[in-house]
């Protein structure tokens, strides 16, 4: 069974965790923000539970850690994305994907989810393709998607 676990909730051990899996190359290689030390994971953490536009959660099938969803400038019509999973766990794309799509739409109710996805992440590009993302616009080096919701 998967389940969200906010990070204004996580425990010291869940927080070394996710700060484990965002510093290791194979996930931050795609991030905007590169490595950064544990005290400046720690902070971040602290202000989210004051900024209402932001929403992280470390997700769990059954006891399992598995990755990572983020909503980021969150508003009435819309709000951006982003998700990784556990390095080294294959096939959990569509698993955080479908956590995505099912918080945003069901919960923020958002019209609209977008993200910014480098070119070269092409992982990434192929899995929001899938889910009937469509490129919004670009520039030289990410594309700029978006996905409407279908209940709206």
């Amino acid at each position: 069974m998967i389940r969200l676990k906010n990070f204004t909730e996580l425990n010291d051990e869940e927080m070394i965790l996710v700060w484990q899996w965002r510093n290791d190359k194979r996930v931050n290689q795609f991030m905007h923000t590169k490595n950064f030390d544990l005290k400046k994971h720690k902070n971040f953490i602290q202000s989210l539970k004051q900024d209402k536009t932001k929403k992280y959660f470390l997700v769990f099938n059954d006891e399992e850690a598995i990755g990572v969803i983020d909503f980021i400038h969150i508003n009435q019509q819309d709000c951006y994305f982003g998700l990784y999973a556990k390095p080294d766990l294959k096939g959990m794309g569509q698993v955080l994907m479908d956590e995505v799509k099912k918080y945003a739409f069901e919960i923020l109710k958002v019209e609209k989810l977008k993200a910014c996805v480098l070119k070269q992440n092409k992982k990434a590009l192929k899995l929001y393709f899938k889910n009937d993302f469509q490129i919004d616009k670009e520039d030289e080096n990410f594309f700029y998607i978006i996905l409407r919701n279908s209940i709206s």
